[in-house]
């Protein structure tokens, strides 16, 4: 989620159609005034894909990640496959100088643990996909205030979609027969038509998810992962996007839960990622972001500050 803001100048055009209330304050806007920060209400799920599958789609070798390691996979993960992340949530009080926008929705799929550097040791986030959408009941209208991040982010070496999220005001919905049970639902909008139809809407993935007392990772599983510097669509540069999970209203938890993810010709990712993905581990936060502007992937590795590491 997250890397749509490269080129803050196009902005301006956009506050004016983002109508939000709000999810949870932006407290890292003062202390970063020229970066992109916000705050996002979002839930992370890791799916255990096929190595050879995450290899396929990552760009350069994969480093073995630290299954050995039980602060951060402290159940170990499944023989042959590699950790991808997937997240959908909700982004409140994006501001950059004096430029603002009230709130978006987004979602992403990354492959961590990529060794960009070649060098065995310094993990990267290969970004498979990213998607965006207006926060707002008509759909055509959300289309719409989509459209500009996600040109803005595409110029800027991110590959973003307009996206159709359910729910479309909120990180996620309880389940009306069951409110301890969550869900969310993220479709990538070629085609929005609404009021006559068709519409093309592939699928992206869905979640359905609750707490868990007997969790497979832990807080830091989740923050290990989520800041390793992201490889941009040009393969030169990187960009840090660092989340801080320490305000009281973070409301950090741990979930368990199934993830359908969706491949063509009735999906929108890759076939190497479809399945259904059961059982899997989960992390909803409200967390503090703060995006950088683009820099060499070295500097971005160095530059990643260990306090969001956990």
């Amino acid at each position: 989620m997250n890397i749509f803001l490269q080129s803050i100048g196009f902005l301006g055009l956009f506050v004016s159609l983002a109508l939000a209330r709000p999810e949870c304050p932006n407290t890292l806007a003062f202390y970063n005034p020229n970066d992109r920060t916000t705050c996002y209400n979002a839930t992370w799920f890791i799916l255990p894909v096929p190595r050879a599958s995450a290899q396929d789609l990552a760009k350069f070798p994969l480093l073995n990640p630290p299954f050995n390691d039980p602060t951060i996979f402290p159940t170990g993960f499944p023989p042959n496959t590699h950790p991808v992340v997937v997240s959908t949530g909700y982004q409140n009080d994006i501001r950059m100088g004096n430029l603002q926008i009230e709130a978006l929705l987004s979602a992403s799929v990354y492959i961590p643990y990529t060794d960009y550097l070649r060098d065995g040791r310094t993990p990267f986030q290969t970004a498979v996909q990213n998607y965006i959408g207006g926060d707002n009941e008509d759909e055509i209208r959300a289309f719409i205030e989509s459209l500009i991040p996600a040109g803005v982010g595409t110029i800027g070496g991110s590959s973003i979609f307009p996206a159709s999220f359910d729910p479309e005001d909120n990180a996620y919905a309880p389940i009306a027969s069951n409110p301890n049970q969550f869900t969310a639902r993220v479709q990538q909008v070629i085609v929005p038509n609404p009021l006559s139809g068709p519409e093309v809407k592939p699928e992206a993935f869905d979640l359905i998810f609750s707490s868990t007392s007997t969790p497979l990772y832990t807080q830091q599983t989740f923050t290990r992962l989520i800041n390793q510097p992201i490889i941009l669509n040009n393969l030169l540069l990187c960009q840090r996007n660092l989340y801080y999970f320490n305000e009281s209203f973070a409301e950090p938890q741990l979930r368990t839960g199934n993830v359908t993810v969706y491949a063509p010709p009735a999906g929108a990712l890759p076939k190497q990622l479809a399945g259904r993905y059961t059982g899997q581990g989960g992390f909803s936060a409200s967390g503090q972001m703060v995006g950088y502007f683009q820099e060499s992937c070295a500097s971005a590795a160095a530059k990643t500050d260990p306090a969001a590491l956990g």
